[in-house]
Order: C-alpha cells, then structure tokens, then sequence
C-alpha cells in the first residue's frame, strides 16, 4: 500500500523522508528516563477545596538575577500503570516578586486557556533580563484532573542562573502539601530528584566513569583524589552517579551508602578540612540524579572522596561515580583535573580520568540550561512527528480509497485489487503483531518493571532498619515477587496452549485470576467448564483479562463487599458476556465524573468494540455488564 501511496498522492515521500529526518534528529538530543529511580516522588498537595487556588513559593535567602524558572512534573502511579504528568496544572500563574515591591512580575500566564499535559517534560519561563527576584510563585487556577480527587503535583521547580541551579538552601511555602517524607514533601521540590535521568547527552562515549575493585564486604574503607591544578574558591560541587545500560535496573550503581568528601590546598595529611559527612547514616538511594553541594567552607586545590560503606551489587560490594564536577561562576573547574585513585577498575569503561572528562554513562553530560532547551526541543520534535505519523496514515487510507475506486473494471483490474488487498492484509497482520508486542512490552514494564523497582526500593532500605522493620519489608518483597509472577504466569497463559485447548487455558487464568483477587471474600465464580466454541483472538483476550482485573480490583478496594459474582458465558452470536456484581457500598454514577477506574474500563470496552452498562447506588452494590460481539479474526474450535 505504500507503494501505491507513493504513485498516487505527490506527498507520501515527502512525509516519509521528513519523519526519517525527525527520527535522526531525535536521536542525537537527550532523552528522559521516565522513571523514579530514587525514593523522593516530589511534591503534592494534601487537598484542595472547591475553589480553592493552591500556591507554591521559593524562597529565595536573597534576591538573585535569574535566566529561567523550570517547572518538572511528577511521574505518578496510577491503576496498574505510570501516569506521566501527575498533578501538573491545567491552567496557572507563575510570578516573581523583588525585594522592592509587592507587585508581582508575570513570568508565565497560562490562566486563559488549559495547559496540555506535558509528560515528564520541563516546561521553562523565561526571567526578564536585569531583573533581580527574591521570591517565585506558582499558582493553579485549575488543577489536575485524572483518576482521584483534583491535586497539584511537581517533581521540582529549578532556578537556573547560568550553569547553576540557585534553589539550594531556599525556603519552600505552599498553602497545602501531602507531608510523607521521603516520598513527598515540599523540599523535594528542590532536591534535584526528578524522573528526568541526568543531563547526559547520546554520544561515541564508551566510559562510563571511575570503578574501584570489588569487595565481599560492605564496610571497607577505599577513596580517590582529585587534583584542580591551583587553589580555587569552589561554590558548586556535584556528583554524577554512574550508571551503566548494561545494568538499568541499578540507577544508583556503586554510589557509596556512607562516605566523606574533603577539601585541602596541599594534600599533606594534616591539611584536609570537611566538605561534606555522611558517615553517621546511610545515604538513600539518588537514583539517576545529581547530587548537589554548595557549603564549600573555603578555597581547595585537592578534592578527596572516601567511601566507608560501599553499595550493595549481586553478591559483593563496590565504589563506583560517574562523574565529580566543582564549579567556580558557570565553569566546571575539575573538568580534565587530575585523578588519583588507588586500586582502580582498569577497562574500556572504567578508568581514574573517567571522573573528570565530563563523560559518564555512555554519553555527553550537558550544562543544565543546555539539557532543559534540549529536552524542549526533543519534545517539539516528537510532537511534529506524531502529527506526520498521522498524516502518513491518513494518506495511506486515502491511496486505498482512491485504489478501490479506481479499480472497477474487467478481470485485470479485479485480480490487481486482490493482489493489493491480500499484500494488505499480510501488511495489517505484521503490523498488529508489532502492535501488539508493543502493548504486551508496555502492560510488562508497567507492573513488572514498578513492581522490581518497588522490591530494590525496599531491599536498599532494609539493610538501615531493625530487624521487626526488616521482617516487615521481607514480607512485603514476598507478596510483590508473588503478584509479579502470577502477572507474568497468566501472559504466559494467555499467548500459549495449543490448539482445541486454548479456550480451556485462557478460561482457566480468569478462574485464577479471580481466586486471587477475591481471597477472603464469599464469590460465585460461573466460567464456562468447556472450551468454547468460539476462541477471542489474542488482543481480545489480554483486554478482557485486563477489563476483569481492574474490574474486580475496583469491586473490593471501593465496594468493600461481602460477596462478589463473576460470570462468563457464550451469547448466541458466538460472542461473550461478563458480569461482576457486587453487594458493596455502591455509589452514584452520575456524581462520578472520574475515579473508580471507570476510564479505564470503558477505554478497554471501546477497544474490544464492546458494550458496557454499569448499575450501581449508594449502598445496593455494584454490578457491571460487558457485551463482547465475536470479532472477524476469531477462531472457531475443531470438534473432533
């Protein structure tokens, strides 16, 4: 089809080279990680009121000439999968004030018209030139709306001033917020902690940073140092964890538990004076962020770095940094400064200078102004490309229109169109296989990935705890590892069996899937016995199991019930019906705008082309109807 695409619209090649440039172009800017690889989420509110207009503000110690205000939104969790964007605001107000006055400077005014969501994106404000601010406000004049109550959510506001981010040591005031520290907390608005990955730009850079060797013991004691040249006035000293592609999962590889960063103009053993201990407690895990210093008591030529307690890798202990910058004004003073390092990892990715030759994970690190117009960049980029993805395929549909129409003739033309329709459906084939091995990956990532990263979240914090905590946390590793593989249990029986018993397999996850979710509750459980006649296609079977999951999962965590009724039966049609009824607490579905997962629910019921009726009250329970009607690429069972 793309072929005949090229001959009859003029623009498909245009289209096709330009998203080819896009794609090149894409692959040379930073990406974000979009993952909460520490433990601090950021910031949320604790409720807003009705008409309320929740605030924000940085207190800065003086005022200060900015470049730009950065806003990065929170990667949030939602039913079973990320919700990027969590929290940001639809509609806002962001305000900077000066020492004179009272009278506010609008840096952003987005209060007329509502803001897409943008993702884990940045969005950036520029500050008006000569112009010194004391404080910054944000205000939301309309707050998020998803699956819950209304909430205002950052993962950090950056005051950039050249190279530098100017929020630490601020004071953060807000008219509400949702204190659980580490997770959220209003000074996780200026922590560096975000979903964004660091500042590292793709690029022909094999090292990684600095390794030292391997231990089997997690209290030794093993340093490197690092020589500036000259004594210097250091007002920014940063640490960049290493991280390698080879091990994803471990964002904070090698990064010390414990450790001590001193300073000394000679390096003589009497000299040295403490920049930085953290030798009293463990430090929590940073993830893939930086790590920011700016309490440097006076000027040093030799920067030293000792760890006491090494990090914990499968089944030993290391110490290892990706990069350690010292900034004097906008410059990276330590960028190609000598390394000393005894009992150094020596290889191709590891090395002493690796610590200072402004690489580190396999790329380029980038300046901070720099990353954020970057990341803005990709984003234009990746929304241009989604508008000519969509072009192309509009005009993919107009060459077949245009091909069938044109096609009404003698046998000639008649056996061309079956050759183009049947090379067509090989085509549509292909393409919904990738399709769905997209979504599979993704329904994968989505709970197996967050559920591993729950049990390494949990694993590098019990090692600090007493042992009735740690008890506790093992417990708590056990039921995670457990729903993790009865997720990947029930994929695996939803793509396998063989044929004449596949319909028995898939039947059969449900029956599980249900006795699981149910536990401890009264339920009638009413699947068929036999194998059906006819057998849901592959995608229709991962959106029904995933329909009955979040259906049940609703049913006991918002109903509350004591008994639950699960049905599945054939329709005379050779499609299916579900029903869950429950007798909880119900609710009124009309006063429901969101909440519930009801989203979600009727999201997959589009995708199956199915209709759904949900019937529920305060306190008559709760019962949802679902009418699948057989699809065309449903198989009917060989009846031996």
């Amino acid at each position: 089809m793309e072929r005949i695409a090229f001959w009859t619209d003029a623009g498909f090649d245009g289209l096709r080279k330009e998203i080819d440039r896009i794609d090149r172009q894409i692959a040379r800017l930073p990406g974000v990680a979009g993952i909460n690889s520490g433990n601090r989420m950021g910031y949320q509110t604790a409720g807003i009121p009705p008409g309320g207009d929740p605030s924000i503000e940085i207190d800065l110690p003086i005022a200060k000439e900015l470049d730009w205000v950065v806003l990065v939104p929170v990667l949030g969790k939602g039913a079973g999968q990320q919700v990027p964007g969590f929290g940001f605001p639809r509609r806002f107000l962001l305000e900077g004030f000066t020492n004179d006055s009272d009278e506010p400077v609008i840096l952003l005014d987005r209060t007329d018209t509502a803001f897409p969501n943008p993702g884990c994106y940045p969005v950036s404000a520029p500050v008006p030139s000569d112009l010194a601010l004391r404080r910054i406000r944000l205000t939301v004049t309309e707050p998020w709306l998803g699956d819950g109550p209304p909430v205002l959510a950052l993962s950090e506001i950056m005051l950039l001033k050249g190279n530098r981010n100017m929020t630490r040591g601020v004071r953060v005031n807000a008219s509400s917020s949702r204190e659980i520290p580490p997770t959220w907390s209003r000074y996780n608005l200026v922590d560096m902690v975000t979903p964004l990955g660091l500042p590292i730009a793709p690029a022909d850079a094999p090292v990684m940073g600095w390794h030292g060797e391997v231990f089997q013991a997690q209290e030794r004691s093993q340093h490197f140092t690092v020589d500036l040249g000259a004594v210097h006035p250091i007002e920014e000293l940063r640490l960049v964890p290493a991280w390698t592609s080879h091990m994803p999962w471990n964002p904070h590889y090698g990064f010390p538990a414990r450790f001590r960063i001193e300073g000394s103009t000679d390096g003589d053993d009497g000299s040295w004076f403490v920049i930085y201990d953290r030798n009293a407690t463990s430090l929590q895990s940073p993830g893939r962020n930086l790590q920011v210093f700016a309490e440097i008591p006076r000027p040093t030529r030799f920067l030293r770095m000792t760890a006491m307690r090494l990090r914990a890798r499968t089944g030993d202990y290391v110490y290892a940094l990706g990069e350690l910058q010292a900034y004097l004004g906008d410059r990276n003073i330590a960028l190609g400064a000598a390394v000393n390092a005894p009992g150094s990892l020596m290889d191709d990715e590891w090395r002493p200078e690796g610590l200072t030759d402004g690489l580190a994970g396999g790329g380029r690190l980038l300046e901070l102004p720099d990353w954020i117009q970057l990341l803005a960049q990709r984003q234009t980029l990746e929304t241009r490309r989604e508008a000519l993805a969509a072009q192309l395929s509009s005009t993919l549909l107009r060459a077949e229109h245009n091909l069938i129409a044109g096609s009404v003739g003698g046998a000639v033309c008649i056996v061309m169109i079956a050759g183009v329709m049947s090379w067509r459906g090989h085509r549509f084939r292909v393409l919904e296989r990738e399709r769905f091995r997209e979504r599979l990956a993704r329904d994968l990532h989505d709970e197996l990935g967050s559920n591993l990263g729950s049990i390494a979240l949990i694993s590098s914090l019990s090692g600090q705890e007493h042992a009735a905590q740690m008890r506790v946390d093992l417990a708590e590793i056990e039921q995670v590892a457990r729903e993790s593989a009865d997720s990947m249990r029930d994929m695996i029986c939803l793509l396998g069996g063989q044929p004449g018993r596949l319909g028995g397999d898939w039947l059969e996850v449900l029956r599980h899937l249900s006795g699981r979710v149910l536990r401890g509750l009264e339920t009638d459980c009413a699947l068929p016995a036999q194998p059906l006649v006819w057998e849901p296609n592959l995608e229709t079977r991962r959106e029904l199991y995933l329909f009955c999951k979040e259906a049940l999962h609703n049913a006991v965590r918002h109903g509350r019930p004591r008994q639950v009724k699960f049905e599945l039966s054939p329709t005379s049609g050779g499609g299916l019906r579900v029903r869950i009824q429950d007798d909880g607490v119900g609710f009124d579905p009309g006063k429901t705008i969101s909440g519930h997962g009801l989203t979600n629910l009727r999201e997959r019921a589009a995708t199956m082309k199915a209709e759904m009726r949900l019937d529920s009250a305060p306190g008559c329970g709760t019962t949802v109807n679902l009418d699948i009607p057989r699809g065309r690429r449903w198989k009917k069972r060989r009846i031996p």
